[in-house]
């Protein structure tokens, strides 16, 4: 992709260093958290298989569409509050992303109280329509109940988390994970196999580790880096508190379509592997959603920092820095699950062995398992594209390739429904290649992937690592880009000195760090406007050069500076500082 601007050899123009590594970094961390909670429906899956039986594992393939209710509420109420939030902080609204934050709390409250204590009533009358077996009816709803009776409050502490993200604490917020997996075998081990509580002890053994996990998260609301608390106050503004709902609601409509969809298929799959494979199917279904699930995670983590680096940059116009956001989550996405379908390709018998599939089951299992993991990759790109299609506003876009998707699977289930297990599962694995490669060139073939060329304001965008050298070089291509647009020599030298000091105390202040930074240059009734982002310690280096002491600065310095900047503004999100200030043209005499 060409840059906005070419500059002279000797000068410096924009390229995605800072961008790619700020969203690498956060999207690598939360892979790893999410994978670690995605590990806890592995062991209980494990456990489940091992400990209890090819039954156990029969209920958790019938429960997993109930299951999924909780992710088709979240997707419509919890999955817009980070890239609300960060998108009003990055348009300089901190005060409104704190009220979103409660507006879509308050949501989440009542309708999953509502909706979860009609499942608790209505399961048992709805399990009968579809299941002939009372034995299996009975276990699943031991295993649901618990889970069903925690979800208000386990979506509650998810939200949290999720507007947590806009402080950075990818780290933290990982670490819930862990400590939620730890628990997690802790608990199962203690339930299900000392005191034998069979699944009902498999389904507390989650709930509790859940909620120790989320211990970790709600520490942040004692961290000094915490920058975001809910506004409570905006529940006594009817108008208001319904506005930032419905547009929560509307940034979560393809992943609720997606979450809705997603569960009918499921159903719709679970049932067909039970027509062609019974029992045996079934386990081997469990096992492989298991997988796949690890999959959908590592898509999930990716996404996690896409949305919110990209939302920030949208709010600041950077389409530049967006388009680098979506590049690099579809690189990391990619290069992971594609790790694991080799694992499981390899060592797909004994992955089976080891979930405790019987031996009559074990092989049909592994090949099943072959096949299937071909669909890894693709699940993990579809959730990152997905992702980005929301945070740049193309949601009717992103809907109609949902429902494509879900669309080519339904006819996969129709055609692979008499081709046998393995024929099911490659019309699947066919199907969602195919929709990846929509996804691919409907993407490519909007030049600029959703988002303008750039801002309309927008003079030039330069990055920079941090060294004299790097700096000097910088301000020799403001000079010479602002006396291309017919900027006066003595104004390009001041806002060229702005820039070098500001610069030069950044590098000052982070020491031996190594640190990125990001200038645009924006038009300005005014003058011009300097945006910089870089990834140093919090510190505001434009507002510090405005007050800094006369020692810093010759007379002739000090008084250019103070007459000709205004409008300085200062704000730290996702680990990255932003700073703004206007360099005013001075008066004509």
């Amino acid at each position: 992709m060409s840059t906005k601007t070419e500059h002279p050899s000797d000068g410096v123009s924009r390229n995605p260093m800072l961008i790619r590594r700020e969203t690498g970094k956060m999207a690598l961390t939360y892979v790893g958290g999410s994978v670690c909670a995605s590990l806890v429906t592995i062991i209980d899956t494990l456990i489940a298989g091992v400990s209890i039986g090819s039954e156990a594992l029969a209920a958790i393939s019938v429960a997993a569409p109930l299951l999924m209710i909780a992710q088709i509420l979240h997707c419509l109420l919890g999955y817009g509050i980070d890239k609300l939030m960060i998108r009003s902080i990055g348009e300089g609204k901190r005060e409104e992303a704190n009220r979103i934050f409660a507006a879509i709390l308050a949501a989440v409250v009542v309708v999953f109280v509502v909706v979860y204590a009609a499942l608790l009533l209505f399961e048992r009358p709805l399990l009968q329509l579809i299941l002939s077996d009372q034995s299996l009816t009975d276990t699943v709803i031991d295993y649901t109940w618990p889970l069903f009776l925690a979800s208000p409050a386990i979506e509650t502490f998810l939200c949290i988390e999720r507007a947590f993200r806009v402080d950075g604490r990818a780290r933290l917020f990982s670490a819930r994970g862990i400590v939620t997996n730890i628990a997690n075998i802790a608990f199962d081990v203690l339930l299900v196999t000392i005191l034998g509580l069979g699944v009902n002890g498999l389904a507390w053994a989650s709930v509790i580790s859940t909620v120790i996990g989320y211990m970790v998260t709600l520490s942040h609301f004692f961290s000094k880096k915490r920058t975001v608390s809910p506004d409570f106050s905006v529940l006594s503004c009817k108008e208001e508190l319904l506005s930032y709902v419905k547009r929560d609601i509307r940034l979560g409509s393809t992943a609720t379509l997606d979450e809705v969809l997603s569960t009918v298929a499921l159903s719709v799959q679970t049932a067909a592997i039970g027509l062609i494979g019974g029992t045996g199917g079934l386990a081997m279904w469990t096992v492989y959603k298991s997988l796949k699930g690890v999959a959908q995670s590592v898509g999930e983590g990716a996404s996690a920092s896409v949305s919110v680096h990209a939302g920030l940059l949208y709010g600041q116009e950077d389409y530049d820095g967006v388009r680098f956001c979506i590049k690099e989550g579809l690189a990391i996405a990619m290069v992971l699950s594609a790790v694991e379908s080799v694992i499981v390709l390899i060592f797909a018998q004994q992955i089976a062995s080891l979930y405790g599939v019987d031996s009559q089951y074990l092989v049909s299992c592994a090949v099943s398992l072959r096949i299937g993991c071909a669909a890894f990759i693709v699940v993990s790109t579809i959730t990152v594209f997905n992702a980005y299609l929301s945070s740049v506003g193309k949601v009717d876009l992103a809907n109609r390739l949902v429902m494509l998707e879900y669309g080519l699977i339904v006819v996969a289930v129709a055609v692979g429904y008499s081709m046998g297990l393995w024929g099911f599962l490659a019309c699947y694995v066919v199907a969602i290649w195919i929709v990846t490669l929509v996804y691919a060139v409907v993407t490519i073939r909007d030049r600029y992937w959703f988002v303008p060329e750039q801002s309309p304001e927008s003079i030039a965008t330069y990055s920079i690592r941090l060294t004299p050298d790097q700096i000097t070089a910088l301000t020799t291509s403001i000079d010479s880009d602002l006396a291309a647009i017919g900027e006066t020599a003595s104004f390009a030298s001041r806002v060229a000195l702005v820039v070098e000091d500001s610069t030069c105390l950044t590098l000052r202040y982070n020491a031996e760090a190594d640190v990125r930074m990001d200038l645009e240059i924006k038009r300005h009734e005014d003058g011009v406007c300097l945006l910089a982002l870089d990834d140093g310690k919090p510190y505001n280096a434009l507002a510090q050069i405005v007050q800094q002491s006369e020692d810093r600065l010759d007379m002739l310095e000090v008084s250019v500076v103070r007459a000709f900047t205004s409008n300085m503004s200062y704000n730290r999100a996702l680990d990255i500082n932003q700073s703004s200030l206007v360099v005013r043209r001075p008066a004509k005499a």
